[in-house]
């Protein structure tokens, strides 16, 4: 009985070695062949006809077509039907990312919805605070729904809006350029991580730097402009943006000392003020006839602080510098009877660093005037934004005045 089992064993192994070696054999046949031709579904039938029409006996005095292939036995090779492609086209799914729509044509909005932590916003928010990508790339960041909409109506490029709720985006829906730029929403908490604010607004919109040096000043412009000389602090230069814009200056220039305009405390301290001025940046002291008309009269908003380029601090230099000071008079800012027919040129300067000497320089080679504001109980100074407001509005009323307006 045992010899019987054992003996069944070996054999039942036996067959199913041979069934299995031969199923390979002929499935590597099989796995090697490829088609040679791929046909379409609307010219199969034609194909197949010139096939069978090709390989029929030619001495069997018949016309071989389909229905005799089919019915009849005939010494033809062996025909493998033809791979097919179905007629009906497979429409290619197009990401919104690839369309850069903004607005269909029923009116909606069309965004990408963000998860936590999503790559993309990850790769575009890295860039943009990277101060190496970002000039690399001419990108600026603004936050909050009234600055990017100053920046889209001035038809500045937009590359992204990132917001967190879509009233925010129907705020800007007059100002958003249906096609060209990107919209993606994401969790509030997302962006207030990335953001530069305490409290996000919930809304970010990134930009290609605009060319700020070729805006036009309005039409109704006074002739003046505001040359601002190292100021470094973020919050005093947006103040001055925003001062320059209300009053209505012609342009703004900027020496090489100055914070970088497009710095966020700028923006923010500026409130728009970016996208309704011509500001010319990394001003040169000898390029100033190049950009002043000749006949201007120059002043300089003096608080009695004044940055040396000389670190040497010996006698001989602050007596040189004082009578540098000296030799340009003083008077108070409403005592100046500022000519509506001339332009006007102010200087001012930064609360850290002071008014440069190239400043001083400049002034008393055209024999400018230096403007003071008198002050009380023991005040040195004045902000430097609150100090151009006072003297600016009164340059503009002067001339408002002579126009009998």
């Amino acid at each position: 009985m045992f010899l019987n089992r054992v003996t069944n064993f070996i054999l039942l192994e036996y067959i199913s070695n041979i069934n299995n070696h031969n199923n390979i054999r002929h499935l590597a046949k099989w796995t090697t062949r490829r088609p040679l031709k791929v046909i379409p579904s609307d010219e199969y039938d034609e194909e197949e006809d010139v096939h069978i029409k090709r390989t029929a006996p030619v001495d069997s005095g018949k016309e071989y077509n389909q229905n005799t292939y089919k019915n009849e036995k005939v010494n033809v090779p062996f025909y493998v039907k033809p791979l097919t492609i179905s007629k009906q086209k497979q429409t290619p799914k197009v990401t919104m990312d690839m369309l850069e729509t903004t607005i269909d044509e029923k009116g909606n909005f069309i965004y990408t919805k963000m998860q936590n932590n999503d790559s993309r916003i990850t790769t575009v928010l890295t860039e943009i605070k990277s101060k190496n990508d970002r000039d690399k790339k001419d990108l600026i960041l603004l936050e909050g729904k009234r600055l990017i909409k100053d920046a889209l109506d001035a038809h500045c490029k937009l590359e992204y809006i990132l917001f967190s709720r879509l009233k925010e985006v129907e705020y800007l829906r007059q100002s958003i350029p249906k096609i060209g730029a990107k919209l993606y929403k994401m969790p509030y908490r997302e962006i207030q991580m990335w953001s530069n604010l305490t409290t996000s607004p919930g809304i970010m919109g990134i930009f290609k730097t605009p060319n700020i040096e070729a805006y036009q000043p309005p039409k109704d412009a006074i002739p003046l402009t505001i040359i601002c000389d190292n100021i470094r602090e973020a919050d005093n230069l947006g103040a001055v943006l925003r001062t320059c814009s209300g009053v209505g200056c012609k342009e703004i220039l900027l020496t090489q000392g100055c914070v970088n305009v497009w710095d966020s405390k700028v923006l923010r301290s500026a409130c728009g003020a970016h996208f309704k001025l011509r500001i010319q940046r990394k001003f040169e002291w000898d390029t100033f006839n190049d950009l002043i008309p000749p006949d201007s009269n120059i002043f300089i908003a003096d608080n009695n602080v004044v940055s040396l380029n000389s670190t040497d601090d010996n006698s001989e230099n602050n007596l040189s510098l004082s009578n540098l000071i000296n030799s340009v008079p003083l008077v108070p800012y409403y005592s100046f009877n500022f000519s509506p027919g001339r332009h006007n040129v102010l200087i001012v300067g930064g609360e850290t660093e002071g008014i440069s000497e190239e400043s001083y320089k400049l002034v008393s080679e055209m024999n400018g005037t230096r403007l003071n504001i008198p002050l009380g109980n023991n005040i040195d100074s004045l902000n430097v934004g609150t100090a151009l407001g006072i003297i600016v509005f009164e340059i503009k009323r002067q001339f408002l005045l002579s126009k009998g307006t």
